[in-house]
Parts: C-alpha cells; sequence; structure tokens
C-alpha cells in the first residue's frame, strides 16, 4: 500500500509531521495525506480506510485543518491517530462550529463540532463547565488548548441592520 511511500518520507527525519487531509495547501514542514492527487499530497490514501501505514508512536505531530468534520467514522479515525502519535505527540485539529452558516451548505460535511465534541476523546473534562461522559473512549487524549472563534459572516448586514433600527 502507502508503506514504502510513507517510510522514504520519513526516512532521517528528526520530527515527523503529517497533514490529514492536506488539498492543496499543506503546512510547510508536513507530509501531506488526502484522498485525491494534488501538488501538495505526498501520499493519497483514503484515511475513512485508517492509517495502516504508520507505525505505532511514531508521530510528532499531527495537522487537521478543516478536515475531520468530512470523515464518516470519526472516532476510527480518532483512534489511529492516538496509536501513530508518540506519547506527547500534538494533535492540531481545527473544525467549524456547527453554527457556522456554511457548516450545513456543504454536503461534504458529515460531522458537526461544538465546544465539548473533543472533551469526549478527553483523558479528563475540561476546566469548561459542562462534563461529557468519560466512558465512550478507552484512548484519551489531554487538551492543552481550546479556542473559539465565532465570526459572523453577514458582519456587515447585522451593523447595518442595527443603524437602521436605531434611525
Amino acid at each position: 500500500m502507502n508503506t514504502s511511500k510513507y517510510k522514504s518520507l520519513v526516512f532521517g527525519k528528526d520530527e515527523i509531521v503529517i497533514e490529514l487531509g492536506c488539498g492543496p495547501y499543506k503546512t510547510k514542514e508536513a507530509i501531506g495525506i488526502d484522498i485525491f492527487e494534488a501538488k501538495e499530497v505526498d501520499i493519497v490514501a483514503n484515511l475513512e480506510d485508517g492509517l495502516q501505514f504508520i507505525p505505532d508512536n511514531s508521530v510528532d505531530k499531527l495537522i487537521s485543518k478543516h478536515f475531520l468534520e468530512h470523515v464518516q467514522n470519526l472516532e476510527f479515525l480518532i483512534s489511529e491517530i492516538h496509536r501513530i502519535l508518540k506519547p506527547g505527540g500534538i494533535h492540531i485539529a481545527i473544525v467549524p462550529h456547527f453554527s457556522n452558516p456554511y457548516y450545513y451548505s456543504d454536503i461534504t460535511h458529515k460531522k458537526n463540532f461544538g465546544l465539548y465534541t473533543f472533551d469526549y476523546y478527553a483523558s479528563e473534562n475540561s476546566k469548561l463547565k459542562r462534563k461529557v461522559p468519560d466512558f465512550y473512549q478507552t484512548k484519551k487524549f489531554e487538551i492543552n488548548k481550546r479556542n473559539l472563534f465565532l465570526n459572523h459572516h453577514f458582519f456587515l448586514e447585522i451593523i447595518l441592520k442595527k443603524v437602521f433600527n436605531y434611525l
């Protein structure tokens, strides 16, 4: 499969950085993996089938920017990510919040994400108010940082409505 290709890409590297679903825009130092061929894609693979070509505990950093929402079996892929990350490895995940007006318009989106979604995969509940059940996953991550950006795409429209209503 992709085992020999992967081995040739990581040979001699001090730090292994993988970007899942990179498409045509890959992080500079990363090995890009996507289902579609593109200039920045190093390995073409269907990630729904897992990452069996990557050895256990071998990846220092894994990046997934606007990719996880396209995965049908998220629990399986999260367990694969846990398997390949080294102890102390980092997964940087960027996903759209379910309230994003474009989220539901994209027919390729399979999963939605809220503020607490990743807590279901965490070793301990977040410092946030709500606690989530901890029995869904046996493999657990530690959440180091979380950011929630609620950018309204129709900002100008909101301002104009407020001004109009005021007048």
